[in-house]
């Protein structure tokens, strides 16, 4: 009985790899272009204490909007009070645009932040499959066109029979 009870440390482990195998394959494909080729970032956390309902948070997003080209991804944790930003360039303007909300926001600390080996290799075959698909997209439009010519053809042959028999 005392076994059954017990935590499987070896399956947890194996469930926690399949997570995070999984977590890493749905990563956009533009925030894997953003994140530069060696693969580190630095990554600045905040606490703002006044921020303690989904309208803020919504503010604080707002203000972000600004600075989307030198954000790779942001993360609120709105119980506790706290934004992570990701970025490769010094975000000073963002702070000073995050303080003139009136909610405290309080730059904690910004650190170097590397990207895990899952995320690089899954940055590859995102790009293989980029332009897989964006070769499957242009055989599509060409399957596309020669099919509404085809039809225009065959219409334009109608027409003519008809003409030929009146």
């Amino acid at each position: 009985m005392a076994l059954e009870q017990q935590d499987n440390p070896i399956i947890d482990k194996l469930n926690a790899d399949s997570n995070l195998r999984a977590k890493s394959q749905r990563v956009t494909a533009s925030q894997l272009e953003l994140i530069p080729a060696d693969g580190s970032m630095h990554v600045s956390f905040y606490y703002i204490p006044h921020m303690s309902s989904p309208v803020e948070a919504q503010r604080v997003r707002k203000a972000l909007l600004p600075f989307s080209d030198q954000l790779i991804e942001h993360c609120i944790d709105l119980e506790a009070r706290h934004l992570a930003l990701y970025h490769q360039d010094p975000i000073a303007e963002v702070t000073a645009a995050l303080q003139r909300l009136n909610l405290g926001a309080e730059l904690q600390q910004t650190m170097p932040h590397y990207e895990p080996m899952e995320l690089a290799t899954s940055k590859q075959h995102v790009a293989q499959n980029k332009y897989q698909q964006q070769d499957e997209h242009v055989l599509s439009l060409i399957q596309q066109f020669f099919t509404a010519a085809l039809a225009r053809f065959k219409q334009w042959v109608k027409a003519l029979r008809n003409k030929q028999d009146q």
